[in-house]
């Protein structure tokens, strides 16, 4: 119709189907508005708002000069607001404004259903910003819009459009989700795409100072979701995830070691194996693992300095498996220059401190002892874990903390804990991480949020050539590691941290809904398509087995859409007419012309005067006699499909 019928292309289309297609336009570019500079997005819904009062008006376009115009202006404003307009934000930016400019450029339908197909390109583009599950609900309902606006453009009524709207968009999801198996997979996602670094999310910083963790747990922002291999359930002691090592402090600031390749090799941890597997967001290439992670070549991941894990940076969620050993010691050689890195404090500055580490060192026969002086004296000293501490400052701050105010977060302990360390000639450093994580059991997985951020602490012992894990924060409030961060805290401060998922049967299917949508469609790459291949009996994935599953896969889905077509054709088709009409054909032939004009009884009597008596056939041209010409009404389309039927069955008695 669109192409055989140009008249109809250039009629102008009635004032509420342009509405409709300008509101689907609107929600066609939702998610970018959200995520595309103010400006942008200010001068967007002005052309709107502008294009509505002109339809309003009766204004059916703009001259061409004046979209030219327009158009020269969006450029510009684009420019200023990125400085660019290529890349992802810049090219973004200037096609929405391009494609809501083309709203008034012309009239005819034509236009308008070119205005339609530049949608999908608006609707794609949306992939690139967010993949979550509500995104690929977005998509879902932005396609069927942009299918409907055809629909109603092409002259269906709203009803009509949206039923067969529905019905299109049923029979073809399953051809849809075949293809989407079965084609070629990379080793990454397809839209993992590069993009610009200042957007990349990060929580946890290169730097820690009193009150960066305690502002991080604020926030719920996932992390990470997590699975462990063979049912595997953790305790919560065990989930120490290790993100940042800090090395080097000024006296306020700590930061966090070179991005070195690990220069002393680990030894084996005789702690539990762990194997998982993180869907993670991008923290600037920093990949949160547990004490003490094992990566293998070819993973893209590396063991950097401090025994933490990096990655190639890319904004957006990846999938990465990994192995650790939980145990709290991590056997390693280290060097005279690292000893000394780990031993380094300003030369001034809390002195107090420095004192009464060198007290209770005195007191003790061995490092592992001197810790737990150093621990009872959190204990003992009505210490209080608190997310709402004093504010602890100048070059005597950690002193002010030790023995003044006596309240303070998780950074508060591990950094005054190393600083005693060190000042006894323990080598010591701050971990930056998460501990703990919430527990989905609709989709067994567990789920890292920034409320979980935390620090701790690392000393070396020498006799054992290895690191030990040491949480002051454990020796103030034990329930922080056993429990959690809200059964820790004060009961006036717990509604300062982000609130639990768990609680809410809804919120339970909605994270496991988008566990299950990061795990096998937005992370659906190389790696996952050889797994579900392999869970099916295929083994891995091969073109001639992805061939041969996609011929199967695509009959099957292909066969709704084949039943929708046949019940089609049989709305169509006249029963009655077609049997009689097939009858004469098989008795009269087809060369003739007068057996259009034979009647059932002319029939019947020809039969008679060639020795045909078949009561069967007589009774059935009776029948469609008396429905023709005597009956009030005509029979359902079950009966005339019946009485086609039988017609069909004498043709090919008598066709034999």
């Amino acid at each position: 119709m669109l192409i055989s019928n140009p008249v109809f292309l250039q009629e102008a289309p009635p004032r509420k189907v342009v509405a409709a297609v300008l509101l689907a336009l609107l929600w066609s570019s939702l998610p970018l508005l959200v995520e595309l500079p103010a400006g942008v997005t200010a001068v967007f819904g002005g052309l709107l708002l502008l294009r509505f009062a002109l339809l309003r008006a009766g204004v059916a376009k703009l001259p061409l000069a004046a979209v030219v115009l327009l158009a020269a202006g969006a450029g510009l404003l684009v420019w200023q607001q990125l400085g660019t307009v290529f890349g992802r934000d810049g090219g973004i930016s200037f096609l929405l404004l391009m494609v809501m400019l083309k709203s008034f450029e012309g009239n005819a339908m034509r236009d308008w259903q070119v205005l339609l197909l530049a949608m999908l390109f608006l609707i794609g583009s949306a992939v690139l910003f967010g993949q979550t599950l509500l995104t690929g609900l977005w998509l879902l309902a932005a396609l069927l819009a942009v299918g409907l606006c055809f629909a109603v453009l092409c002259g269906l009524d709203a009803r009509s459009a949206l039923k067969q709207g529905l019905l299109a968009f049923g029979l073809t999801l399953p051809l849809a989700a075949v293809l989407f198996v079965v084609m070629p997979r990379r080793s990454e996602p397809l839209w993992s795409i590069s993009q610009q670094q200042e957007r990349a999310k990060t929580g946890l910083s290169d730097t820690m100072q009193p009150g960066s963790i305690g502002n991080l747990v604020q926030s719920d922002e996932l992390v990470a979701n997590v699975t462990f291999s063979d049912g595997l359930k953790p305790g919560a002691g065990q989930l120490y995830w290790r993100a940042i090592v800090m090395a080097d402090f000024d006296g306020q600031t700590w930061r966090a070691m070179p991005d070195f390749e690990e220069v002393s090799a680990p030894g084996i941890s005789d702690g539990l194996k762990l194997s998982y597997q993180m869907i993670l967001r991008d923290q600037k290439g920093v990949v949160p693992a547990l004490d003490y992670p094992v990566v293998r070549e070819g993973s893209g991941m590396s063991v950097r300095l401090g025994d933490v894990v990096r990655v190639r940076s890319r904004e957006g969620l990846r999938r990465i498996e990994l192995q650790s050993r939980a145990g709290g010691m991590l056997p390693q050689k280290l060097k005279g220059f690292e000893k000394k890195l780990y031993m380094r404090l300003p030369q001034s500055g809390n002195f107090r401190t420095r004192r009464l580490a060198q007290t209770l060192a005195q007191q003790s026969r061995s490092v592992g002892e001197f810790s737990q002086k150093v621990l009872d004296y959190y204990r003992n000293g009505r210490f209080a874990y608190t997310l709402q501490p004093p504010l602890y400052r100048g070059a005597d701050s950690i002193d002010s903390f030790m023995f003044e105010g006596r309240q303070g977060f998780c950074e508060h302990y591990a950094q005054s804990y190393v600083v005693m360390m060190r000042a006894a000639g323990v080598p010591a450093r701050v971990v930056t991480g998460y501990l703990g994580s919430d527990y989905q059991e609709s989709g067994n997985f567990w789920q890292i949020r920034s409320k979980n951020a935390h620090a701790w602490a690392e000393i070396w012992l020498e006799g054992e050539q290895a690191w030990l894990r040491v949480d002051p924060t454990a020796a103030v409030s034990e329930q922080r590691v056993t429990l959690g961060l809200n059964e820790a805290l004060p009961e006036s401060e717990r509604a300062m941290v982000a609130g639990n998922h768990n609680g809410k049967m809804w919120g339970g299917w909605l994270e496991s809904g988008q566990f299950y949508w990061q795990q096998w469609v937005v992370n659906y790459d190389e790696s996952s398509q050889n797994n579900l291949f392999a869970g099916l009996g295929l083994g891995r994935f091969r073109f001639g087995t992805a061939l041969l599953a996609g011929i199967v896969g695509i009959f099957a889905a292909l066969l709704p859409v084949v039943w929708w077509w046949r019940r089609g054709r049989l709305k169509e088709r006249e029963p009655l007419a077609e049997g009689f009409a097939l009858l004469k054909s098989i008795f009269i032939g087809d060369e003739d012309e007068t057996a259009a004009a034979v009647t059932a009884s002319e029939l019947i009597e020809m039969l008679r005067q060639n020795g045909v008596e078949d009561r069967e056939l007589q009774d059935l041209l009776r029948q469609y006699e008396d429905w023709q010409f005597a009956a009030e009404i005509m029979p359902d389309k079950r009966t005339q499909r019946a009485w086609f039927g039988r017609a069909v069955r004498i043709a090919r008695r008598y066709k034999q």
